[in-house]
């Protein structure tokens, strides 16, 4: 497969997208042939906070995992030196605590996470562990900071994951491949609401589909279809049109508007009108 790296303004997942841009740059990068399937993109964030100003910036995490080297970690603790972590899928929504200045440079992963790391995904999920001990390799911080700007300290990261993935068996890559493709699936075809369906497109039992996800991403494929679910029902609020949220709920594949409250409450802890209320104008 090949993989589409989104354009700038996708900013789906990004909790107030319109106010996360004036203070953050974010930019994506191609996998390379080498990662095709096994890491969907790169990712870098930098930013320049005024003294004294502090952001908490919320991310309903799309249904994948992060390979990440910087200098501020989930919980906003600065690092410097630069640290490198790898992080579950993370089911829950995600708030970053940025101060000062700082950067970020990551692989985000939708199916290759247990090939890169050599260990069930779903060891991993709601998780964090040192990217050293995860891939078995040494000084991965200290390499990708000490590779000069933003493009090259991609490229570094692109180059132990390479490195990594050339270690690892056929047959484990070729899963997460496939997981990697099915899971795209989930996200683009909104005609694809049960796991039943996800299946019958994959060409195999649900059980068996439940064990490759659990392998390869870290969660069930009923999860990750909800998940993609409530992150479009996210970002049509934050697109600034009125939503008519029975007919979005409609259009999601949920039996009522009620269904899709209780699912969006339950990913991001409010209902979709104090969502929509709490946006930024800009």
């Amino acid at each position: 497969m090949r993989s589409t790296v989104p354009g700038p303004d996708d900013t789906r997942g990004i909790v107030d997208p319109a106010f996360m841009r004036t203070i953050v740059s974010l930019e994506r990068y191609p996998p390379g042939e080498a990662l095709d399937g096994l890491v969907d993109w790169f990712w870098a964030v930098a930013y320049e906070l005024p003294e004294g100003m502090e952001h908490v910036q919320k991310v309903l995490t799309h249904p994948g995992s992060h390979l990440s080297v910087g200098t501020v970690d989930r919980a906003g603790r600065v690092m410097k030196p630069a640290g490198a972590r790898v992080y579950g899928v993370h089911r829950r929504l995600d708030q970053r605590r940025l101060v000062g200045d700082g950067w970020t440079v990551a692989a985000k992963t939708s199916g290759g996470l247990g090939a890169l790391t050599d260990r069930p995904a779903h060891t991993l999920t709601d998780a964090e562990v040192p990217m050293d001990d995860a891939l078995g390799v040494r000084g991965v911080a200290a390499l990708v900071e000490g590779a000069g700007d933003e493009a090259a300290r991609v490229a570094a990261l692109r180059g132990v994951l390479e490195r990594v993935v050339a270690r690892r068996p056929a047959p484990l890559l070729a899963l997460a491949r496939e997981v990697t493709a099915v899971a795209a699936v989930a996200e683009h075809d909104r005609s694809v609401v049960r796991v039943e369906q996800l299946a019958a497109h994959a060409g195999v039992g649900v059980r068996t589909l439940q064990r490759m996800f659990s392998q390869a991403l870290g969660v069930s494929p009923a999860w990750v279809i909800r998940r993609w679910r409530i992150v479009e029902a996210a970002d049509r609020a934050a697109g600034g049109d009125d939503v008519v949220w029975a007919e979005l709920a409609a259009d999601l594949g949920y039996a009522d508007q009620a269904h899709l409250v209780r699912d969006f409450r339950s990913h991001l802890g409010t209902t979709p009108a104090a969502y929509t209320r709490s946006l930024t104008t800009v």
